[in-house]
């Protein structure tokens, strides 16, 4: 009879097989996409006098913002950073993969190197919180969405003409040079330093906001906390990363978003 022999858990699974950059990545997230639907993260005040919306309303949450001073500029950058590295995560599998396969196994340098990635590529996305905040600060983007200029409504112009921007965007040969880059990224040395990461990451983003910037414009006159809106564009991004025909489909949203602004001038805004 043979005895039992207990094995160490290392030696009962063989970690080269798993795919430690795609579950890293899509664990965090995950995670980060239960903070934000649980609301586990500091609130931005309380709302003004007059506001009566809820948070996912078009211009809501830059309201609550601006409305309450610095605590409120501080949790809406939060918020923002922590939405945009949960919508992005997923289109960056292939780049934390290549620095997967280009870095030392050892987790002593493997985690902190891909930590100084990740977090200054999300803390490029938080800075650019600060675009709709000041937009906000000089133009109330809930009053202009809600008001009338001689009987035209100016949410249906502001809409419209978002939609109508962000599809021409798809066709130009910037988008499409951006959306090359963004299907690729520099290899790292076998040790690297953590600063060399965190410029990789900083580059990265730069690279990332230059290709998604007018899709996430259109997502605050939406509403930059509407859930549906979010993940939808959390799908658009993923797919013109990851998919073999990336530029047919960055081609394909092209064509939905300037029907979608074609709707919006004949008809009005449907309910999102």
């Amino acid at each position: 009879m043979v005895p039992d022999i207990t094995l160490p858990c290392s030696d009962r699974i063989d970690f080269d097989t798993l795919p430690v950059a795609d579950t890293l990545v899509l664990s965090l997230s995950a995670l980060l996409w239960l903070v934000l639907f649980e609301g586990w993260l500091p609130g931005l005040g309380t709302a003004p006098a007059g506001l009566g919306a809820p948070m996912h309303a078009p211009g809501v949450p830059e309201a609550l913002a601006t409305a309450n001073g610095l605590t409120g500029v501080v949790a809406y950058l939060l918020m923002w950073g922590t939405m945009m590295l949960a919508m992005m995560l997923p289109s960056l599998v292939p780049a934390v993969r290549r620095h997967r396969d280009d870095l030392c196994d050892a987790p002593s340098v493997f985690l902190p190197s891909i930590a100084a990635f990740l977090g200054a590529y999300g803390l490029v996305w938080m800075l650019v919180g600060a675009v709709p905040l000041a937009v906000d600060f000089l133009l109330s983007i809930r009053g202009l969405l809600t008001a009338s200029v001689l009987g035209i409504d100016t949410g249906v112009f502001v809409i419209g003409s978002s939609l109508a921007f962000a599809g021409g965007y798809q066709f130009t040969s910037l988008k499409r040079d951006v959306l090359a880059r963004c299907g690729c990224c520099q290899s790292a040395p076998h040790h690297p330093e953590l600063a060399r990461m965190a410029r990789d990451g900083v580059r990265y983003a730069v690279n990332c906001v230059g290709c998604t910037w007018p899709l996430f414009a259109l997502m605050v006159v939406l509403g930059s906390m509407n859930s549906l809106v979010m993940v939808g564009l959390t799908l658009v991004v993923s797919l013109e990363r990851l998919a073999p025909d990336g530029d047919d489909v960055a081609v394909a949203l092209g064509v939905v978003l300037l029907g979608a602004a074609a709707f919006t001038f004949l008809f009005g805004v449907p309910t999102v």
